[in-house]
């Protein structure tokens, strides 16, 4: 009986080893994907911080003044000339959120209150572009077919000028013309 023992206890002894070196094989297989995986996310990462450093840049220079606005039309307008030098040309795509005006004489103010000086009134249809900023509250303003509670909006006109909007009078989507042919 004692030979027995001793055999199965070389059989515990052998059978322990490959496991050990398949654990062994597992962990440095580990080790080596949770190392790439992180060199990749601090890559991405670098890549998302060049990228909002750029869109920060681009905020910066969207604030161009009415007569910078027209010099750059009439120096496109004009033909110039490109040498290999120059050739090279930095195109920034701005983003920007266009919303559209749904009530025809919407009036563009320089503050969000009622009482605010026009600085543009806008047609029914028109584009403007959303400038991030609304206000901390809503008010409520008598639309004439209904009553709205909403806040105020910054936006920029295509002429370039900015102000507030009621929030009543700009949406995401352009809105559809309803065209009654049962009055007809």
């Amino acid at each position: 009986m004692s030979k027995k023992t001793t055999n199965s206890k070389k059989k515990q002894v052998e059978g322990g080893v490959l496991p050990k070196i398949e654990l062994l094989f597992i962990f440095i297989f580990f080790l080596v994907f949770i190392t790439w995986a992180m060199s990749k996310c601090g890559s991405v990462q670098e890549e998302y911080a060049q990228e909002s450093s750029n869109d920060s840049a681009l905020v910066e220079t969207t604030k161009v003044s009415e007569k910078e606005t027209e010099a750059k039309k009439e120096l496109a307008a004009k033909p110039v000339e490109t040498t290999k030098a120059t050739s090279k040309a930095i195109v920034k795509i701005e983003k920007r959120t266009v919303l559209y005006v749904l009530l025809d004489g919407l009036k563009v103010r320089k503050g969000h209150h009622l009482d605010s000086s026009v600085v543009k009134t806008l047609k029914l249809n028109d584009e403007v572009y959303f400038l991030g900023e609304t206000t901390d509250f809503k008010q409520k303003i008598n639309l004439g077919d209904r009553v709205a509670f909403e806040p105020w909006v910054k936006v920029r006109a295509y002429t370039g000028h900015e102000g507030w909007v009621y929030g009543a009078g700009v949406h995401y989507f352009k809105p559809k013309v309803v065209v009654d042919t049962l009055g007809q």
